[in-house]
């Protein structure tokens, strides 16, 4: 019998979810429309200036130039600080979705049949279409055929070892010293540049630098094989402990700097609360942990294309954790079924109060990781004892 029913049914209303909290709410209160106005224009320009909008990026007009000018118009008034609340909400999404980079370009290299290109791909299709849409969908195809995610309750004699087969990443070298810089490179460089440039918003690098980090797959991508070609790491064995070092190598910076920013936010948006006489009270309001945080469900009509924004990543965010939550809680409870636990069977019950905790103190994306590379640490680490198939007595 298929244990994956509940989880596909649960992807299907995220999904629906997903388009009604980002699109349809953007549809509903304007901003689509105004942002289609600018596009529509020859001599558009960027909301609240007088600075046209550039129309060149690659020379590929349509569709490459179309859509990253559109990414451009929808980003500019995040950047430029026009609207405080809806800054803090992309810096906290940047924090939060550099953990869930680093899970799928680290599981593309699992198995046998690794890859590059294929989280390229669908990295790119999130930014383009927004997660909260298409998220569903690469959840649905990564569940049904990833052999790391169980599909049916099967007995764990023989199983541990496939398993641990499937999750071993083909390239240790390439996760543990070339991941992380190059998702720095081609990630978190240009969101930087986004906002030095703002300072000056009719220069044509500002809005290159915007159109830059909306295609980071395709910046991270090139950075990888230049690394590589440069660097040459070391062909490393791709035994349990090789393949230990290199995910925690990958993932211990990354929970750093998620954390990091994830505190940030938190931190400035609580003092609100506790210190409420340092803030403007357009500021107090801005940044108040319920209009950060919390997905709002009432609609107010735009008035510029920026106004809907702060809405569509709110919902964008809650529907990508709980994709990224999905597939990864699955994995674990697959790694999980394979040993005979002295503490018995793996149990939803405590894991979502605990996934819930994690998401709270250190971010959803923070936590998403961590759950990713306690699967590893079940299959690959030293409290395993590899011979018996079961784990080690303490």
């Amino acid at each position: 019998m298929s244990t994956l029913l509940p989880a596909k049914s649960l992807l299907i209303a995220l999904g629906v979810v997903g388009v009604l909290g980002t699109w349809g709410r953007t549809a509903l209160d304007g901003s689509t429309e105004l942002l289609t106005k600018v596009l529509d224009d020859p001599n558009g320009q960027l909301p609240g200036t007088q600075v046209p909008l550039q129309r060149t990026f690659t020379g590929i007009r349509i569709p490459i130039d179309h859509i990253i000018s559109t990414l451009v118009v929808f980003w500019y008034e995040v950047v430029d600080g026009s609207h405080p609340s809806s800054t803090a909400v992309a810096l906290y999404f940047l924090g939060q979705l550099l953990p869930c980079l680093v899970i799928a370009y680290t599981n593309a290299q699992r198995g046998s049949k690794s890859s590059l290109v294929r989280p390229t791909l669908w990295l790119t299709l999130f930014q383009v279409c927004s997660l909260g849409v298409t998220g569903w969908i690469w959840a649905l195809s990564y569940i049904t055929s990833a052999p790391t995610v169980p599909k049916s309750k099967v007995s764990a004699v023989g199983s541990f070892d496939l398993l641990q087969r499937a999750s071993r990443v083909s390239s240790p070298a390439l996760v543990k010293q070339l991941l992380v810089p190059a998702i720095i490179l081609g990630y978190l460089v240009p969101a930087a540049l986004m906002g030095v440039f703002s300072s000056n918003p009719a220069s044509t690098a500002h809005q290159s630098a915007i159109g830059a980090w909306n295609m980071y797959p395709l910046l991270i991508l090139p950075m990888l094989y230049i690394l590589r070609s440069i660097f040459s790491p070391a062909v490393a064995t791709t035994g349990p402990r090789a393949h230990l070092h290199a995910i925690r190598a990958a993932n211990i910076p990354t929970l750093i700097i998620s954390v990091a920013l994830h505190w940030s936010v938190l931190g400035v948006s609580l003092s609100t609360i506790l210190f409420p006489s340092i803030f403007t009270p357009a500021y107090r309001e801005e940044l108040h942990p319920s209009a950060v945080f919390v997905p709002p469900l009432a609609l107010s009509p735009a008035t510029t294309p920026g106004d809907g924004v702060k809405g569509f990543l709110l919902w964008d965010e809650l529907i990508a954790y709980l994709v990224v939550l999905v597939v990864v809680a699955l994995e674990l409870q697959g790694a999980w079924s394979t040993i005979p636990s002295r503490g018995g069977a793996f149990r939803w019950s405590w894991f979502l109060p605990a996934a819930f905790g994690a998401s709270l103190l250190l971010g959803p994306g923070t936590m998403c990781l961590l759950i990713s590379w306690l699967r590893d640490e079940i299959l690959f680490g030293e409290w395993v004892d590899r011979k018996e198939g079961t784990k080690a007595a303490e």
